[in-house]
This record gives C-alpha cells, sequence and structure tokens, in this order.
C-alpha cells in the first residue's frame, strides 16, 4: 500500500520545480517547529520572570517585616535602658543626699575653728588635782 505521499511525489515529478518545492516545504516545517519551540521557551521565560518578581516581592515583605520587628525590640531595648538609667539616677541621688546629711552632721560637731573637738582619753576623764 503506499501512503500517499509517495503517489504526490511521483507527481509533482523531478524537475528544478519539484526540488524548489520540496526544499520550500522542508523550511516551512522547520520553520513552524522552531516557531512552536520558540512560543515554549518564552512561555517557560516569562513563568521564570514572574515566579523571580513573586519571590522578590515576598522576599521584600519579609524583610520589611524583620525590619519592623527589630525596630520594636530596639526602641523596646532604649527604653529599658532609659528606665534603668532613671532609677540609677534615682539612687544615686539618694545615696548623695545621704552623704550630704552625714557631712553635715559631722560638721555641726566641730567647733567653730572648724577643728575637731577633741574627746578626753582615759587618762583625762578626772579633772586636775584629782
Amino acid at each position: 500500500m503506499s501512503d500517499g505521499g509517495e503517489e504526490r511525489r511521483a507527481g509533482q515529478g523531478s524537475g528544478p520545480e519539484a526540488v524548489g518545492d520540496a526544499l520550500r516545504s522542508a523550511v516551512e516545517r522547520t520553520l513552524a517547529a522552531t516557531a512552536e519551540s520558540a512560543s515554549g521557551t518564552r512561555e517557560r521565560a516569562q513563568e521564570l520572570l514572574d515566579d523571580v518578581v513573586r519571590r522578590g516581592q515576598s522576599a521584600g515583605q519579609e524583610v520589611a517585616r524583620r525590619s519592623e520587628s527589630a525596630t520594636a525590640r530596639l526602641a523596646e531595648a532604649i527604653g529599658d535602658l532609659r528606665a534603668a538609667d532613671s532609677e540609677r539616677l534615682r539612687t544615686l541621688t539618694g545615696r548623695l543626699d545621704e552623704i550630704e546629711r552625714r557631712l553635715d552632721a559631722l560638721e555641726a560637731g566641730r567647733g567653730p575653728s572648724g577643728a575637731a573637738p577633741v574627746a578626753p582619753g582615759p587618762d583625762e576623764g578626772a579633772g586636775p588635782g584629782d
């Protein structure tokens, strides 16, 4: 049985026109196959580009989320430091007030000349002529 292609080839002959037609047909088939392949490649490239864009947007959102989280933690840490500094300042102020009171008490015990009063020694407890 013949496939029909042989009949066409036989009917076309083997002249220059038949060779040109066969060449033209082969080129057209090649171009059609290339066009289909190029279309598939273009579609695949578009899919890859879309995927890259989605991943970039996702990464950008993740960076923004982490940045907000880090900013919040930093603000909290600064607030804690300020509270600790404020508390420490109150503590130091209280200690300084205590030292001033003690110094005032010590200075109040001195005479007008500023010399510290001399406490009587063990031998000096009794007056002269005892």
